[in-house]
């Protein structure tokens, strides 16, 4: 596990999806960012910077490992794991594991 990934435990959720989220800390993982241009690819994972951190409810939506609720558009989704990968950017620059 890279310091990246392992710094997510106990963590709060930073992408919070609107009636999705969980709130429980012992369940947020890194969650990485899922575009080619962050480095996905078939069977490939983002790089860790990519990522934010999400409890597994959002880190489900998000992923579309359960269908994303109704009441949220896939441009909301994403743009909360936008908000989310901002957030835990500096929450990772303040660790000392992400460079300015």
């Amino acid at each position: 596990m890279t310091p990246i990934r392992a710094s997510a435990r106990g963590e709060e959720c930073t992408i919070n999806l609107h009636m999705v989220c969980n709130h429980n800390p012992e369940t947020v993982v890194w969650c990485h960012e899922n575009s080619y241009d962050a480095g996905k690819g078939m069977g490939l994972k983002a790089r860790d910077e990519r990522g934010a951190y999400g409890c597994s409810a959002c880190h489900a939506v998000y992923d579309g490992q359960v269908a994303r609720p109704d009441w949220l558009t896939k441009e909301e989704v994403d743009s909360a794991f936008e908000q989310g990968k901002k957030k835990s950017q500096a929450i990772l620059r303040r660790k000392g594991l992400l460079g300015e």
